[in-house]
């Protein structure tokens, strides 16, 4: 006879309590580690999407500085400059670090845009934005109280305004001194640029002319329309054109309507 076999149900019996709660807590536990890394990786992910490299913001104005000495004009003079930063939502307000300018001509920006999220930068010189503000143009530049919407921080800095668009230029403690500087002398030179042309203005301006005025001349003996056009500075054209005349023919005691100018005593008015 053969032994009896073992019945399916005793081979997959279930484990004892104590095990299947170790199980249990062990299964918890990865999953807590696994939940905290996947935090503490996206933690690391944004810090770094949100603070700059090390050495970003020397980098970033040493080009900058680099940049307005190469655009900087033959005679064209730096009043004053400070550092400067820029919080834009098209950057995800990821700071980009620049340095402005206030010359004898314009108001000059030059900054370094952060590093790509989806791409490391290219070995090479910095992408820089460069802009360009005449003083001539319509611009304004006011230190205000900057506030940020996504965090309603408030920082101290400097605001552009154009009919165009509005470019807020974040201070820090250090440089804010230097950033009232640049407000000032592009204040200054823009006002000095309005009283030029102002007085551009008046010198080219002419004055209304004035109606010319005529008077009548009696024609005296050997006198020629040539040479009475001569006499009241004017074109012997002038004189037909006023007297109606076809040719240059005049007569004695004829009566022509002439210029008033320092007239003889024959011209009657």
């Amino acid at each position: 006879m053969h032994a009896p076999r073992a019945s399916k149900a005793w081979l997959t019996a279930a484990a004892p309590p104590a095990r299947r709660q170790r199980s249990l807590w062990v299964r918890l536990l990865v999953s807590l580690t696994s939940t905290t890394a996947v935090l503490a990786t996206a933690g690391l992910v944004a810090a770094a999407a949100i603070v700059p490299p090390i050495g970003a913001r020397r980098t970033a104005r040493e080009a900058a500085l680099r940049e307005v000495a190469a655009q900087r004009q033959t005679t064209e003079r730096i009043v004053a400059q400070a550092y400067v930063s820029q919080r834009r939502w098209t950057d995800l307000w990821r700071e980009s670090f620049g340095v402005l300018v206030a010359t004898d001509r314009r108001l000059l920006y030059v900054g370094a845009p952060p590093t790509p999220l989806l791409r490391p930068r290219d070995e090479g010189p910095l992408e820089l934005q460069v802009e360009s503000f005449p003083h001539d143009a319509a611009f304004t530049l006011e230190p205000r109280t900057i506030v940020r919407d996504r965090d309603r921080d408030r920082d101290r800095g400097l605001v552009l305004r154009t009919p165009a668009e509005q470019l807020d230029f974040i201070v820090d403690d250090a440089t804010w001194r230097a950033a009232l500087s640049v407000a000032q002398a592009s204040a200054s030179a823009r006002a000095a640029v309005t009283r030029e042309q102002l007085a551009l203005d008046r010198t080219i301006r002419t004055a209304p002319t004035r109606a010319e005025e005529h008077v009548l001349y009696q024609v005296r003996r050997g006198e020629t329309l040539t040479g009475l056009a001569r006499r009241f500075r004017t074109s012997p054209d002038v004189l037909r054109q006023l007297n109606r005349l076809t040719s240059d023919e005049i007569e004695v005691g004829q009566r022509l309507r002439v210029p008033k100018v320092a007239a003889p005593d024959s011209v009657e008015r």
